[in-house]
């Protein structure tokens, strides 16, 4: 072997060792930053009803727990009750006025697996301000956010003749985010001035960090209907 191979291997070898440790600290960078991420995801055990006064809250939750209708009235404390299942869940019904709610979510934000926007879908064309308000507190919510839970847009009162569907209340809720967004209107707590996306965005929920879905129910009547939401905890 020649003495210039010879002393070009060296240095290649020499390059290589020099290089071993900023590869170590590379490598131990990225599975911290994969192990924080995934310990951010850690599933909590509680199920939020969430929406404004009126969309049937705490009639869903009276169906979910005892399988009935239940008294409702204006309530300025949250209903709670364990849901079974495997995992069992903490099933917390939020009441929709609009000076707790936002800081009843703090509470319960810190252990949640996900969160039922509740939609009074008979309604919807006359309160689709309130109910983009209500949701918006949701998906800016720190804590919210952190946790990636699912969100599902839960489309209440479906017996109704004026009743919206789900695709509707979605693409509706998308165009009102993206003012409200934009706006960062002043009707919301301090605590949810935050912005959801960039201005001059247009907010599109497949592009936020909490996966949003809907689905249509009825809580009360004859026709009572929650299969889709039931499912949707099971499988959370």
């Amino acid at each position: 072997m020649s003495q210039e191979a010879a002393a070009e291997r060296i240095a290649t070898s020499l390059d290589v060792t020099n290089m071993l440790p900023i590869i170590i600290a590379v490598l131990i960078v990225v599975l911290s930053f994969l192990l924080i991420k995934q310990l951010g995801r850690t599933k909590g055990n509680t199920v939020i009803l969430y929406g404004i006064e009126g969309a049937g809250k705490t009639a869903l939750f009276g169906q979910l727990v005892a399988g009935k209708d239940l008294q409702t009235h204006i309530s300025l404390k949250e209903n709670t009750s364990q849901l079974g299942g495997t995992p069992p869940v903490t099933l917390v019904d939020i009441p929709g006025n609009v000076r707790l709610r936002s800081q009843i979510l703090n509470t319960y934000a810190k252990n949640v697996r996900g969160v039922v926007g509740v939609v009074d879908s008979a309604e919807f064309v006359d309160k689709k301000r309130e109910t983009c308000e209500a949701l918006y507190e949701v998906l800016v919510h720190e804590g919210i956010q952190r946790s990636q839970c699912p969100v599902l847009l839960l489309c209440n009162k479906q017996d109704y003749e004026m009743a919206r569907g789900p695709a509707a209340v979605m693409a509706t809720l998308e165009t009102e985010l993206t003012v409200l967004n934009e706006t960062s209107s002043n009707s919301l707590s301090d605590d949810t001035q935050r912005s959801l996306q960039p201005p001059g965005t247009t907010v599109k929920f497949d592009k936020l960090s909490n996966p949003v879905t809907a689905v249509g129910s009825t809580s009360v009547g004859s026709e009572v209907d929650i299969s889709a939401l039931k499912k949707w905890i099971a499988e959370l």
